[in-house]
């Protein structure tokens, strides 16, 4: 150690121990041995990238064959450490020695980290080797033999143990033989062992040393050299070394590659390469990252020429993949895909594609034969330590179904996604099939048949949408269980974040609800930050009336969506709503005043009443909601007031036997669940004032006898025969439901525990009465519709 260096200094430096023993053929090896001292100085001292310490003992020389001259220099030392300027490192005369070593500076350089320690070996080889051969074409005769042996050399990542080397020249040219016990290098590449490497024709030259026939051997232990065939180059000025040859068949590939280490440029990698077994590759411990799963096959061709500070590009080809996780949550078969980057630090273009195969993706299934997926970038910046990336444009195409091109990307993990997109649809069924349909499940919206053409601009910051433009035209959405449907939808929709967009416009050439049919309608509508609002009242045609929209105002908050709703509905005759609606035919009229409509959770719920004129009388609708509006099985609630209905009109229209007469009544609390009744107080009466005129006819009896099961008609049978028409004096029914069974009860109850649904008046008269108060009633709606369908039973 050199006198006044401090502990932590000698930490600090790197260190190579040499042994060194020539076996000379001439006198001018003294000349030569000097040499070789002075060309290793040079060379560690210039091929270093940062400053270290190189130790040189025990230089010894024996005769080579008689008459040969011979001197020993033990102790000889050249040292180099930062800090130290102005001295050059001297070797003594033979037989002298130096207690202190000299020292030399080494200007700090560009670090090149693993690259130049690695050269370090072949350097000092051939920094030897060079005067040695000059010596030898100078007259030198018998040839020389030089070996080179370090115990260790530890630099930038680099640990080599066992290093040794042997020159030798003869009349047929200079060999090169180079073994190391151990290298560790940094990863992916790890510890070699068991390294060696031949030249058996080094040529050497002013410029250049080069060896066109080099062989390396090496065991890494999943990865192996015997005795591979490389072609390596050496720049003796420009200090370039360049390594090529044929890849050695690792992970089943066939190519060739070359690497060029360049002390000011950096290292500089071109390989070639095909048949690349993919899924020996991504088993490899090599492979730096964790895949997320699996391949279990696929094979991919290579094109690589990179260096880390110019243009680099890369070109992949594969085929067949096939890939799965552990949980099947992921997974692939027989993709197709090519994947080409091109750049530099300035900005990168990549253009990938999957062309061929499927992938399922949680919840997603692509099917790329259908539709090629396909990327372009241009002008991206990546920070790879902080997952952030910048690009000046990207463009992004699913077959010609929809693309989407975005500008002035940015993206940081804390910060979000920034940029201006534009999305084309022209085919809104297949990305609705694709993309949308597997994230609506279980939604109102996952089950449609859909058309149509879309675009969209709009622009993200911290991944947060702050404005929008919406187009649409000829779209279509079909639900597929018949509950609602679009047909010829256009619009235009502006949306900001900050305020109210301009004004815009919605229109339809038709749709329908549950059946109810809407036809053509057009509204000036505009986009709020969280929802839309009507801008001015719009009527929606139904049938040959229409709804009223005075006031719509729809707005997200905290609590869910809230619906602000005002209008009523212009009188629907009910004879054309019932054909529709698939009812019995009846005539009359339906309307009413709606004063708010709240939606609430999904829950729609309908302030006011709604006013319908049937059968010249009158039913008022109250207290209306819908539980889970789209759901699989919506709640429907009402409570209805009925008043004075005209019986023989009811009982025309349903063709059940002629009955005169008014009918009043109520039913509250209706529950139906899917449209089907669960719970209500029905009660339908002839109310007591203004009797009227009351007859029923044979059939209507027979059919009441009939719907009740249970029930029985008490009059003389010659009486039915030969009337047509009785006189009664009340009818009515009542029933409580509760799940499928209504209890029921009529007009009067009799001693026996019976009930009366009709109670006879005048002569003759005729009863009709029930015995079996607990009734099926899916049962009861069955016999209605049998009733319906036939002419009824024939009393005899």
């Amino acid at each position: 150690m050199r006198s006044g260096a401090t502990s932590e200094e000698v930490t600090r430096r790197r260190s190579i121990r040499i042994g060194v023993r020539v076996a000379w053929g001439h006198w001018r090896g003294l000349i030569a041995h000097a040499f070789i001292a002075h060309s290793m100085t040079h060379f560690i001292t210039h091929g270093l990238t940062r400053t270290g310490t190189v130790r040189a003992g025990g230089l010894r020389g024996g005769p080579a064959r008689q008459g040969s001259g011979a001197f020993t220099a033990p102790g000889t030392r050249v040292g180099m450490s930062a800090g130290t300027t102005g001295r050059a490192g001297v070797i003594p005369a033979a037989g002298g020695h130096s207690r202190t070593p000299p020292t030399i500076a080494v200007p700090q350089r560009r670090d090149r980290r693993p690259w130049a320690a690695a050269a370090l070996i072949l350097l000092l080889v051939l920094a030897a080797a060079g005067p040695l051969a000059a010596e030898a074409r100078d007259g030198g005769a018998g040839g020389f033999a030089l070996d080179l042996q370090l115990e260790s050399l530890l630099r930038d990542g680099l640990d080599a143990r066992g290093l040794s080397t042997r020159v030798g020249w003869s009349a047929g040219g200079v060999s090169v033989e180079v073994r190391a016990d151990r290298i560790a290098l940094p990863e992916p590449v790890g510890v070699v062992t068991a390294v060696r490497a031949v030249c058996d024709d080094l040529r050497l030259g002013q410029e250049t040393v080069r060896c066109d026939a080099a062989r390396i051997w090496g065991d890494a232990g999943d990865l192996q050299l015997q005795g591979a065939p490389v072609r390596l180059h050496w720049g003796r000025r420009s200090g370039v070394i360049e390594v090529a040859g044929d890849w050695p068949g690792w992970f089943g590939a066939h190519g060739d590659f070359r690497v060029r280490l360049d002390p000011e440029r950096g290292p500089q990698l071109r390989t070639a390469l095909a048949d690349l077994d993919l899924a020996a590759l991504a088993a490899s411990p090599r492979i730096p990252v964790e895949l997320p799963v699996q391949i279990a096959q696929g094979r991919a061709d290579l094109a690589l020429d990179w260096q880390p500070d110019g243009h680099s590009q890369a070109r992949l080809q594969v085929q067949e993949l096939a890939f799965s996780d552990a949980f099947g949550l992921r997974a692939g078969e027989d993709l197709d895909a090519r994947l080409a980057v091109s750049g530099d630090a300035g900005g990168w273009e990549i253009e990938a594609a999957l062309t061929a195969g499927v992938v399922f993706a949680d919840p997603w299934l692509l099917d790329f034969d259908d539709a090629a997926v396909e990327l372009l970038a241009d002008g991206l910046r990546v920070d790879g330590a902080g997952g952030r990336w910048r690009a000046r444009t990207l463009q992004l195409a699913m077959g010609t179904a929809a693309s989407l091109q975005g500008e002035a990307l940015a993206f940081a993990p804390e910060e979000g996604l920034d940029g201006a997109f534009t999305a084309d649809i022209e085919a809104l069924g297949a990305v609705y099939e694709t993309l949308l349909s597997p994230l609506l499940v279980g939604t109102a919206l996952g089950e449609l048949d859909t058309a149509g053409r879309l675009r969209a601009e709009f622009a993200l910051q911290g991944s947060e949408p702050r404005q929008a433009r919406v187009e649409w035209s000829e779209l279509v959405a079909e639900d597929r269980r018949g509950r609602f449907g679009i047909a010829g939808a256009v619009g235009a929709l502006d949306w900001s974040a900050q305020r109210p967009g301009d004004p815009g416009w919605i229109g339809l050439q038709r749709a329908h609800l549950y059946g109810l049919p809407f036809e053509a309608f057009a509204a000036r509508v505009r986009m709020l930050p969280l929802g839309v609002e009507l801008l001015e009242p719009t009527e929606v045609p139904i049938l040959d009336g229409g709804l009223r929209v005075g006031a719509l105002r729809l707005e997200q908050t905290d609590n869910g969506p809230d619906l602000r709703f005002q209008g009523g509905i212009r009188a629907i005759n009910l004879e054309p709503l019932t054909a529709v609606l698939g009812w019995p035919r009846f005539s009359g009229r339906i309307a009413g005043v709606i004063p708010r409509v709240r939606l609430e959770q999904g829950d729609l719920n309908v302030d006011g009443r709604l006013l319908m004129q049937v059968f010249d009388g009158e039913v008022v609708l109250r207290d209306v909601y819908i539980h889970d509006l789209f759901g699989y099985a919506p709640e429907l609630g009402l409570s209805t007031q009925i008043e004075r209905l005209d019986l023989e009109l009811v009982t025309r229209a349903f063709d059940f036997g002629r009955i005169q007469g008014r009918l009043s009544g109520h039913v509250d609390d209706l529950v139906m669940v899917d449209w089907t009744p669960v719970h209500m107080n029905l009660e339908l009466m002839t109310p007591r004032e203004a009797p009227g005129r009351r007859r029923i006819s044979q059939r209507a009896v027979e059919n009441i006898t009939e719907l009740g099961g249970g029930l029985q008609a008490a009059a003389s049978s010659i009486f039915l025969r030969v009337f047509e028409n009785f006189s009664y004096r009340r009818l009515g029914f009542r029933c409580e439901l509760r799940g499928q069974v209504c209890t029921a009860s009529g007009v009067a109850d009799r001693p026996d525990g019976g009930f009366v649904l009709v109670q006879g008046g005048g002569l003759p008269q005729i009863q009709v009465i029930g015995y079996n108060r607990r009734v099926d009633w899916p049962e009861l709606i069955d016999r209605l519709a049998n009733i319906q369908a036939g002419d009824g039973p024939v009393m005899q």
